[in-house]
């Protein structure tokens, strides 16, 4: 397994809605997918797009929750706000570091 990391860069129509709908849809990746779900980083661009890295424990564990995610009931509220995707694409990291 090789730690995966989903990015994905789109527009909102309510950049701060959808802030406020990230607790709920962390929570449940965290509920759903448990251990293969590493954390997330959600951010905006210089530009305005919105960019959001999740991490995750093996390209079969990010490829599975992309598949599910956008249809699942639970997390409408968030997807609901998400505009045009631009990219969105799946790497695997070859190094990390922390402090």
């Amino acid at each position: 397994m090789s730690t995966t990391i989903e990015y994905v860069r789109f527009e909102a129509t309510d950049p701060a809605e959808l802030t406020a709908q990230r607790d709920g849809l962390v929570a449940l990746l965290r509920e759903r997918y448990g251990a293969d779900f590493l954390g997330a980083y959600l951010a905006r661009s210089q530009d305005g797009s919105l960019m959001d890295f999740l991490l995750w424990s093996s390209p079969e564990a990010a490829a599975r929750a992309a598949r599910e995610m956008p249809g699942e009931p639970a997390a409408a509220g968030f997807f609901g706000l998400i505009g045009e995707v631009h990219e969105m694409r799946h790497a695997e990291v070859l190094h990390s570091a922390r402090p």
